[in-house]
């Protein structure tokens, strides 16, 4: 099974190495993992170039997919590159701010492959463990343990320490988890999102895509932990 995780990064770039220390650390009888991540150059603290660099070098397969200024603020515009473009079986659809409990894959493999979803062609959602915005922001403004980009060892087990705000998702199939089936993309629909000018925070989008894939199948996954955090301004980067 060959698995490409679609990531669209912007400001956010030390949670990124959160999430990408957390692929790197997977264990078990996990897919082929391609990691896509969009991105605008020369962006966030460390820039995007930097930590694909860094991870690269610690033996992610990871695609670029440079956008514009004008294009990074629609995500979209990258996965129905993506959609387009890549040769996985499966598609994740992902945020850059999220990271995974390390038998993750090996436990979405195991499903992707079960009687009860080896026919799934569907979207599939999963619960998020949404950690308390406020600690995760004081965090990363206080954040003097380490120096980015870096890979955080033991990443899992330390986000899964943070207070937890909420846990919900998987029957909403949202932006952060939409897993599917490429061929079954491409017969149904042949794009992510036509939603090219939808800016406002993507949900427009990922309804569209949800529609196009004719429904919503949740799939009880092991944790997914999501680094809340600050969604004012463009400058921030916490």
């Amino acid at each position: 099974m060959t698995l490409e995780i679609c990531i669209h990064i912007y400001n956010y770039q030390r949670r990124l190495c959160w999430m990408l220390s957390s692929i790197l650390q997977q264990v078990g009888d996990i897919p082929d993992i391609i990691v896509s991540i969009s991105y605008t150059p020369n962006n966030g603290n460390p820039k995007t170039e930097d930590v694909i660099k860094l991870f690269r070098e610690k033996g992610l397969n990871i695609l670029d997919v440079v956008l514009t200024p004008e294009q990074v603020s629609n995500r979209s515009i990258a996965r129905n590159i993506r959609t387009k473009e890549t040769k996985a079986d499966w598609i994740l659809y992902a945020d850059g701010d999220l990271v995974y409990d390390p038998h993750f894959f090996e436990d979405l493999k195991k499903k992707c492959e079960s009687d009860q979803f080896k026919n799934e062609d569907k979207v599939i959602g999963a619960d998020r463990h949404s950690l308390n915005d406020k600690f995760c922001i004081e965090y990363f403004e206080k954040d003097d343990k380490f120096v980015y980009p870096c890979v955080v060892d033991k990443v899992s087990e330390i986000a899964g320490k943070w207070p937890v705000k909420w846990v919900r998702g998987k029957l909403n199939c949202a932006g952060y988890f939409q897993l599917a089936r490429v061929g079954a993309i491409r017969e149904k629909n042949q794009v992510y999102s036509g939603r090219d000018r939808d800016l406002w925070r993507s949900t427009k989008a990922d309804r569209e895509f949800r529609v196009r894939m004719s429904g919503r199948v949740p799939m009880d996954t092991l944790p997914i932990f999501h680094l809340n955090h600050d969604r004012g301004g463009p400058d921030i980067q916490r």
